[in-house]
Parts: structure tokens; C-alpha cells; sequence
């Protein structure tokens, strides 16, 4: 609250929608009988209990030294208490803070470019920040750090899109590379969902791993979606992953797959759901190499995964769903466990 008091208190004092994004934001962050407490701290230290605000409108004065030194003193003692992630978030609330009226004074910009200082947060990372908080069109976000979610097919080339069904105006997200963390902001009036909770336009969202955006129209945005897009530029290596009219038939000649077809590619994550007895277990055991389909292929990188099984080595892994060191066993019979449970065509000699 600190902080933000001191950076609204600047060129002519807090502004109304400054106080609204303040006690919203405070409403959101806590328990109900704690919001006016909070917020009588800012008016305080925002100098809202001091004086008439109406006085102040249109003047202008140099940030105060004892302002300076209490902003400094802050901005090192979060340092101090937070990890870079809550740092990088911190800075985010402060632009969206400034956003609210738009009233990006070089006196306000001086207290954020030394609060990203104190953090140690890349000055690249603060414009990217900056950059996708004050944005309201496409044309304006042509970095590589910026991700636009929408219909339209008439985006300029160099922006990221994800294409969507009909959906007014435009969802934008930011990564923060160096920190591994996506924002997500809504410029739109239609009703959008972030994990079950409405999305308020222009808010600023923290997009958590295995967040999900529910959309009016068409198939939820997910996760791993987003930091797809984000890894191409990270890797080198591109898979695709075709499984064609794939059946498998048990020795008895009884069906347990029939005419399997799907397509996917690098960096996505897809989850195989079903009845008990219904394949599950079958067709997973095809997929990753382990039972032959009676007819049909498999086909990764356009390469079939049971002629060509030893091009494809090391493409496939295991990740169990439990940690499954057993503490009774030495390190070498886990891995001896753990190895004969995929490796079950190799020898013991050749597993060892």
C-alpha cells in the first residue's frame, strides 16, 4: 500500500479511478473485514486524509526526497522478503495502477524504473510489461513476448495469434521469460472465464500453469496452449505425432481398439479419458510402442514408430504418475525395476 501511495501521491495528487483500482484491488486480495483497514492506509499515506485533493488538481511538484528515500527503502525491503516471480508481479500492479488513469508522469515512471532497479528486473521485461498493460490493439503489441487470442484473420503478420471463434475485440497475453510467468488481459465486453471466475475487462490476470480460459464460443483456451506458442522459439526440434485408422485385435480375434485417428504436434498435452475396460490401457500401449496396431500406423515425424523403432529411440519416455522410488531398494533396482517395466523385450543382460 506504500508504494502505491507513493507513486499516486505524485503530479497533482490520487486520481478517482486510481482510489477504485486500489480498494478493487484490495477487495480481491482480502478477507472483507480487512479491505477498509488496507485502505485507509493508502488514503494516509497518499496524503488523502491530509488535504483537499480538488487543490491539488493541475499542480505539479518535484517527487520529495523523503518520498525518494521511502520509496527506495520499500522497493529493498521486498527485495529482501520476495522471489523474483512476486517481484516481477509487484511491478505488473504498479503499471496497471498508473494505467487506471493513464497518467504515466516522468515523476511516476522514475519511482517504477527504480523499483525494476531495486528488483533487478531486465529493463527489457518492464517495457514488454509496460507495453502489454497500456495496449488496446494489435498494432501496437508486434513483440515477440505479446500473444493475441482472436478471430480475426487481418492481424498484422508479425503478431502471435491464436486463432478463435467469434470474439469481440481481443484477449492479450504476456510472458515474462525470465521468470517463466503469463499475464492475461481482456479488452472485450463478452463474458470470458479464467479458471470458473468472471474476467473483468482491462484487469490484469496472473495466468497460473493449468489455468484454463473458458471462451463464449468454441473450445477452451488451456495452459499449454499459451506457453506452446511461446516454446517454438525455444527448441529446435519439432514433432509431429499421426496415428491413422489404428485397430488392435486380441489373440482371441475380440476388438479392443477400432479405427483410432488423430493428429497432434510439439507441445501440446492430451489426456486419454474412458470407462474401465474401455482401450485405455490398450491404446496407450500402442501409442508409445509397446503393442504393434493390427492395422493402421503410427507415424511420428512421418516415420512409422513400429518399422522404424530404432530411428525413433529416445523419443518416447515414461513419467509415472507417483514417485515410484521404493525406499526398500537400492539406487540401481529402482532403475533395474523401473527399466524392466519399459524395456520389457530386452534381455536382463541388455538391460543391465
Amino acid at each position: 500500500m506504500q508504494l502505491f501511495a507513493l507513486i499516486a501521491k505524485q503530479d497533482g495528487g490520487v486520481e478517482e479511478k486510481e482510489k477504485d483500482y486500489v480498494y478493487n484491488f484490495l477487495t480481491q486480495q482480502l478477507a472483507e473485514d480487512k479491505v477498509e483497514e488496507y485502505f485507509e492506509l493508502f488514503k494516509e499515506f497518499s496524503g488523502l486524509n491530509e488535504m483537499d485533493q480538488d487543490d491539488l488538481k493541475g499542480e505539479k511538484k518535484l517527487t520529495s526526497v523523503i518520498d525518494s528515500v521511502r520509496v527506495l527503502a520499500i522497493c529493498k525491503k521486498i527485495n529482501k522478503t520476495l522471489s523474483q516471480p512476486q517481484k516481477v508481479i509487484v511491478l505488473v500492479r504498479l503499471y496497471e495502477l498508473v494505467n487506471a488513469e493513464t497518467k504515466f508522469t516522468d515523476q511516476r515512471m522514475a519511482i517504477i524504473t527504480a523499483a525494476a532497479d531495486v528488483f533487478k528486473i531486465p529493463q527489457e521485461d518492464s517495457l514488454n510489461i509496460k507495453t502489454f498493460i497500456t495496449s488496446d490493439s494489435p498494432k501496437q503489441v508486434t513483440n515477440t513476448n505479446i500473444l493475441v487470442v482472436s478471430h480475426q484473420d487481418d492481424l498484422p503478420s508479425n503478431v502471435r495469434q491464436i486463432k478463435t471463434e467469434q470474439l469481440h475485440k481481443f484477449i492479450f497475453l504476456l510472458n515474462i521469460p525470465s521468470v517463466d510467468l503469463y499475464f492475461l488481459k481482456y479488452i472485450g465486453n463478452e463474458d470470458l472465464y479464467l479458471n470458473g471466475l468472471p474476467i473483468n475487462n482491462q484487469r490484469i490476470y496472473l495466468f497460473a500453469n493449468g489455468s484454463t480460459i473458458k471462451l463464449p464460443k468454441g473450445k477452451p483456451i488451456y495452459y499449454s496452449d499459451i506457453s506452446s506458442h511461446f516454446l517454438q522459439d525455444k527448441t529446435s526440434l519439432r514433432i509431429s505425432y499421426n496415428v491413422n485408422d489404428v485397430t488392435y485385435l486380441f489373440p482371441d480375434g475380440v476388438p479392443g481398439i477400432r479405427n483410432i485417428s488423430f493428429s497432434e504436434g510439439y507441445g501440446k498435452l492430451v489426456g486419454i479419458m474412458g470407462a474401465s475396460g474401455s482401450g485405455k490401457t490398450t491404446l496407450l500401449n500402442m501409442l508409445s510402442g509397446l503393442a504393434p496396431p493390427s492395422s493402421g500406423e503410427i507415424l511420428i515425424n512421418g516415420m512409422n514408430l513400429y518399422s522404424k523403432n530404432n530411428d525413433l529411440k529416445g523419443v518416447i519416455g515414461l513419467i509415472p504418475q507417483d514417485d515410484l522410488l521404493i525406499e526398500e531398494l537400492t539406487v540401481f533396482q529402482n532403475l533395474y525395476y523401473n527399466a524392466k517395466l519399459c524395456f520389457r523385450d530386452l534381455s536382463d543382460e541388455g538391460i543391465r
